[in-house]
């Protein structure tokens, strides 16, 4: 039987930014694009770099599934360029957005296959491990008046492990976000606020708890010549 362990939770101050947007080219396809960078000890210290893109498909003008690919470097004790782990990941899901009198609604379902590839002292292990993950979201957005460019959101977001690699940590990660978004322009928004992570990590008694300032913004542009049919380009708490 394993041990009986001590529990140790590790907390840090973080800022992230990112801006995710949607390019539409006809009634039922469009592009993904996702920039994101996090810091950490607030705006002191690097924590990752992050770009994902993929196509979008319209089943219906609030239900879309899309697909893709992302990239991310994770930094480690040693901040410089060359010594940060590289990841690769692919991944595929579904959202549906629902808009009720005075609320709207997102849910979305990702899964995803990351490969790693860890650097140690500037030198690639070359160990390439596999974790799937399955990642649930619901978001809801109240506006403060009808009619109105700013709105109340809270989501929450859980993030499972799985695969050979897992043993101790099939609970990977819960991201709960409070704060508001606003409308700036047609094709522009934003959302800010407080993002709590409780995350587990491969040891499975250690944890990270990071408070996070968030500012995301999300563009939306629609280049077809007929837009008479209406398309959902809600991304609310998504990221």
């Amino acid at each position: 039987a394993r041990a009986q362990t001590e529990k140790v939770v590790n907390s840090n101050a973080q800022f992230w930014i990112s801006t995710n947007n949607i390019y539409v080219f006809s009634d039922r396809w469009g592009v993904l694009t996702d920039l994101h960078i996090r810091r950490t000890n607030f705006i002191k210290d690097p924590s990752f770099y992050f770009v994902r893109a993929g196509l979008q498909y319209w089943i219906k003008e609030n239900l879309r599934v899309a697909g893709g690919y992302a990239h991310l470097w994770l930094t480690n004790e040693e901040t410089k360029w060359d010594r940060y782990t590289n990841e690769n990941r692919i991944y595929q899901q579904v959202s549906l957005t629902h808009r009720y009198p005075g609320s709207s609604m997102f849910l979305r379902i990702r899964n995803e296959q990351r490969f790693f590839n860890t650097i140690e002292s500037g030198e690639s292990l070359d160990d390439n491990y596999v974790v799937n993950r399955v990642r649930l979201l619901m978001s809801v957005n109240v506006p403060f008046k009808k009619g109105g460019r700013t709105s109340f959101m809270i989501a929450d977001e859980v993030h499972l492990n799985f695969g050979k690699t897992i043993v101790y940590n099939t609970f990977n990660q819960n991201r709960f976000t409070i704060g508001i978004n606003h409308k700036i322009s047609a094709k522009w928004r934003f959302d800010t606020g407080y993002m709590m992570v409780y995350q587990q990590t491969a040891a499975g008694n250690v944890y990270n708890l990071n408070h996070t300032f968030r500012l995301f913004f999300y563009g939306n542009f629609d280049f077809r010549k007929d837009k008479s049919r209406k398309l959902e380009l809600l991304r609310q708490a998504d990221e």
